[in-house]
């Protein structure tokens, strides 16, 4: 009778338990919120749920405060996709002070189910943050990168698009993306918490953008329901077209409020850092007036001692893969003139980095406009900082151009790893050896600190070990 008694008990408690609890979907992650400058902080956590709506709360505060907690507001977005119905839940934690550690609550029906700790930006002259692309293929590589990210305790991630293969699907980022760095433990085969705790800055990639019409992939562009990022990014024509029956269309827009398609340029300060996302996909005119003038603006507005450019498609790639796609090259001169220190890309499934380097794109007979030919290329002139290695001469006459895509998706062109005689491609006037490394039958990602003197770059490979490294001094 004692037994039968206890197991009742056990059944009445699990059963309880149960019928005030939704099942998580995606567990709480961190994303960097609407706060692009140094002048506000603020994080959004996001999770999702199954079908059954709950009234969840949200609190946090100050570690080493817990007598003043405050409540975010919990928002919701009703989600039906493939047949199925689930709740995506947003809470914006605002007025966050700089440089410290906090600790939050999430609370369904007044019972904690969950909680974490993040720290918020800092405006210190020390950064440190790992960057990498391609990354979302569910491979045990993408999961040994994000084990070797996590060793390494960057404040930030960014990625340089391709976040999930193969067309941005919701159901992908769920399977192929959260799994892997929003694990619940840290293991070579499992990946690691990475976005219970640092935030993540996504970049739209060309995989991002192909399940665009709704008719065929309903919970495509997911992009834009699963990030928070800055929304001060400028109104452009030149985004991907959201195709779809007007219904599908308007549902969409509703669930991705004003992210889409703000959120396709963004640009945010990290300590001593600043960096500007761009989208690159086909679609995108580099020349265009608004994107010219809104990059201007915004690397003149700013006073970071570091400024990074990142977008998808590389201008610079000495690879067989992807050759051809080089209309981001056209941006090259406005990038010099704002004085960029480096430029982040994916794409291409390796790792390069190139020389220092200047680019004046060819013009047509009058000299009115740069030419891009029918094949995508861009010829030019090239000027190379050859004496520049990163050890002793750390001063680089020119950008240095990453390209950072070997994050999990299977790899290209291993066969060309550290064998310059075969990076050479015609005419000289597309291509000048402009590739200093290639590790290309390796997965790696990059780990950037900075301090006010002195940026260092490091590649780390699946094994934890520094494939290359360079450093910048101005």
């Amino acid at each position: 009778m004692i037994i039968k008694i206890i197991n009742l008990t056990t059944l009445l408690i699990t059963f309880s338990i149960a019928s005030i609890s939704q099942r998580f979907i995606v567990d709480p992650y961190i994303q960097p919120g609407n706060s692009p400058s140094l002048s506000r902080e603020d994080k959004t956590i996001i999770w999702q749920t199954d079908s059954i709506p709950g009234k969840f709360t949200l609190q946090f505060n100050q570690v080493g405060n817990d007598q003043n907690a405050s409540s975010a507001k919990v928002s919701s977005k009703k989600l039906h996709f493939n047949g199925k119905t689930t709740y995506l839940y947003r809470a914006t934690l605002s007025k966050l002070k700089f440089d410290c550690e906090y600790s939050f609550q999430i609370s369904l029906n007044g019972q904690h189910i969950n909680s974490g700790s993040f720290n918020s930006r800092s405006k210190l002259s020390q950064v440190k943050f790992a960057v990498l692309g391609d990354c979302g293929a569910g491979t045990l590589q993408q999961a040994e990168i994000a084990y070797q990210i996590f060793q390494q305790k960057p404040q930030f991630v960014l990625v340089t698009g391709d976040n999930v293969y193969q067309n941005g699907l919701a159901k992908e980022y769920i399977t192929k993306f959260f799994p892997y760095y929003n694990s619940k433990t840290a293991s070579k085969t499992l990946g690691a918490p990475l976005m219970k705790s640092i935030p993540f800055y996504l970049l739209l990639g060309n995989h991002d953008v192909f399940g665009a019409d709704l008719e065929k992939t309903n919970d495509g562009l997911a992009y834009f329901y699963y990030n928070d990022l800055p929304l001060n990014g400028f109104y452009t024509n030149h985004s991907t077209e959201v195709r779809g029956s007007s219904e599908l269309v308007k549902s969409f827009k509703k669930n991705t409020d004003s992210r889409f398609p703000r959120m396709s340029n963004y640009s945010f300060d990290y300590g001593n850092v600043h960096i500007a996302c761009l989208d690159a996909n086909p679609y995108v005119n580099p020349l265009s007036a608004e994107l010219i003038q809104w990059l201007r603006d915004d690397m003149n507005r700013s006073k970071a001692e570091w400024k990074i450019v990142s977008f998808h498609h590389p201008g610079f790639n000495s690879s067989k893969a992807h050759y051809d796609y080089q209309q981001m090259r056209l941006l090259s001169p406005e990038l010099e003139k704002l004085k960029v220190d480096l430029v982040l890309n994916g794409h291409v499934h390796n790792y390069q980095r190139s020389l220092p380097l200047t680019f004046d794109p060819k013009k047509n007979k009058d000299g009115t406009q740069y030419i891009l030919t029918e094949e995508g290329r861009v010829d030019g002139t090239f000027t190379l900082d050859e004496n520049f290695d990163g050890i002793t001469n750390t001063k680089p006459k020119g950008i240095i151009y990453i390209v950072t895509g070997a994050g999990g998706a299977p790899l290209y062109d291993p066969s060309l790893s550290g064998k310059p005689d075969l990076w050479k491609h015609e005419p000289q006037e597309n291509w000048v050896p402009f590739t200093a490394k290639m590790f290309s039958n390796i997965h790696t990602f990059t780990l950037i600190e900075t301090t006010s003197e002195m940026l260092t770059l490091k590649q780390i490979d699946a094994q934890g070990s520094v494939v290359d490294e360079i450093k910048i001094t101005k």
